[in-house]
């Protein structure tokens, strides 16, 4: 099975529609740019739990799509088959299944690491991430080694589908909004952060547009 026909759409917490009339209300320049675009509609590969999605983010890191899909897929083989193995499984595999996949030592330990963590209770609770903010989600799910920031907000924005998500230090976004706003620099990411305040509470709606200015 192809990596796009894994996509499913995100389940939004939020109304869509309402964010977008939103937008064009504060900012008429991202409003021409949603006029050029295809409608708001976020998909994600990702797991059917934020605990499958991190171990896919994982693996993902650095790689290329089709590179990555192959270890994915071979590390879910040997953890037992199926697209939701656990972290118990994760936990009791030898090193030397988990390396035979293709993962590398760092992206074996961070596993190992995410795994542990949800065994010992340390992950939310994901019957009850509605009550975990984006900044508490962040700081549980950074702790993690090989979890870092950008990748907990692409699972708030993508996976969670959050509404004010503001990937400032994410490369796709400072360049859709270079050339969204014709800057001939990039913005930095304290900058984008201050900049993008007009966005609020719907930074999510504003930084998927940003990677579409790219695609255009």
């Amino acid at each position: 099975m192809s990596e796009a026909s894994n996509e499913r759409p995100t389940r939004l917490m939020f109304d869509a529609d309402t964010a977008v009339a939103h937008l064009r209300a504060v900012d008429p320049t991202l409003g021409a740019l949603m006029d050029r675009c295809e409608p708001f509609a976020p998909s994600t590969t990702a797991a059917p739990d934020v605990f499958h999605s991190l171990v896919r983010a994982i693996v993902y890191q650095q790689l290329s799509g089709k590179a990555a899909g192959t270890i994915h897929r071979r590390l879910l083989d040997a953890l037992g088959g199926g697209d939701t193995p656990g972290a118990q499984r994760i936990a009791d595999a030898d090193d030397a299944a988990l390396r035979g996949a293709g993962l590398s030592q760092n992206k074996m330990l961070s596993l190992q690491a995410l795994a542990a963590a949800q065994l010992a209770g340390e992950l939310p609770d994901e019957s009850r991430l509605e009550d975990y903010d984006d900044a508490e989600l962040i700081e549980r799910y950074s702790a993690i080694r090989g979890i870092g920031r950008w990748t907990v907000e692409m699972l708030l924005l993508f996976h969670l589908g959050r509404p004010d998500v503001m990937p400032i230090h994410d490369l796709g976004v400072r360049k859709g909004y270079a050339i969204t706003y014709g800057r001939e620099e990039l913005p930095k990411p304290k900058q984008l952060e201050r900049e993008c305040e007009i966005w609020r509470p719907y930074r999510s709606v504003g930084s998927w547009f940003m990677w579409r200015a790219l695609e255009l």
